[in-house]
């Protein structure tokens, strides 16, 4: 690979973030399954909330409200050092005052 090359990112999720999402059913799981395949190919999606000591970025993005599903905000993690650069999604939760659409 060259250096010009982008590498994809290796995009996974805690053992508790994937038990919350399945705990919220319905589509859930797809919306943030969707989310985790789209960061694999752009990984600072959203705000960017710090920077821990080796250059790990902590983010938080946030899922469009979908029918029968709330809006959800979820934090992840983004190591682009060393290679090959890393995310992992820790948290997913619905928004606060979000309805779902019916």
């Amino acid at each position: 690979m060259t250096g010009e090359e982008e590498q994809r990112v290796i995009t996974e999720f805690t053992d508790a973030a994937r038990k919350r999402v399945e705990q919220m059913g319905g589509r859930a799981a797809a919306v943030v399954h969707e989310l985790r395949a789209e960061l694999e190919a752009t990984p600072r999606l959203g705000r960017m909330v710090g920077v821990v000591k080796g250059g790990t970025e902590i983010w938080v993005t946030r899922t469009e409200p979908r029918e029968s599903l709330p809006g959800l905000t979820v934090t992840y993690v983004y190591t682009p050092e060393p290679p090959p650069p890393t995310a992992v999604i820790v948290s997913a939760v619905p928004d606060d005052g979000d309805d779902a659409r019916v």
